[in-house]
């Protein structure tokens, strides 16, 4: 038995067909898709200072500061671009500070393999900032 589908317009319940159901509310469907998405990516500068970056410090000249924190922006979205794998590789090397042994040992791989993959993802990162 299909199940019947309506809509509200003007607060009345408005029975139509699967296909009208779907179309009057896909634009709705890929908003909040669209929504989740944007969260998902967005970088704050609380998320930022919880993972081990410094705020710029009031006595800071202008331009560096500028320049600093474009260079954070920049990161962050590069940062986006990995994976959540080669995040967590990073983040073990340079957040949490673990040797290469305690990283390797924590990911259940060679250390050899840890190397090969961090210098990997350094590569990776730094083509995303666009840095030679």
């Amino acid at each position: 038995m299909d199940k019947q589908r309506y809509v509200l317009l003007n607060g009345e319940k408005v029975y139509v067909t699967e296909e009208v159901y779907r179309a009057f509310y896909r634009p709705e469907w890929r908003e909040s898709k669209q929504r989740k998405l944007r969260i998902e990516m967005e970088c704050s500068l609380d998320s930022l200072l919880a993972d081990g970056f410094e705020a710029v410090a009031e006595d800071t000249p202008i331009d560096e500061g500028c320049i600093r924190k474009m260079l954070l922006a920049e990161l962050c979205t590069a940062l986006a671009g990995l994976t959540t794998e080669e995040r967590a590789l990073l983040s073990k090397y340079y957040y949490e500070q673990k040797s290469e042994r305690e990283a390797a040992k924590e990911f259940g791989i060679p250390r050899n393999t840890l190397i090969y993959r961090r210098d990997k993802v350094i590569v990776k990162l730094r083509k995303l900032m666009k840095v030679e």
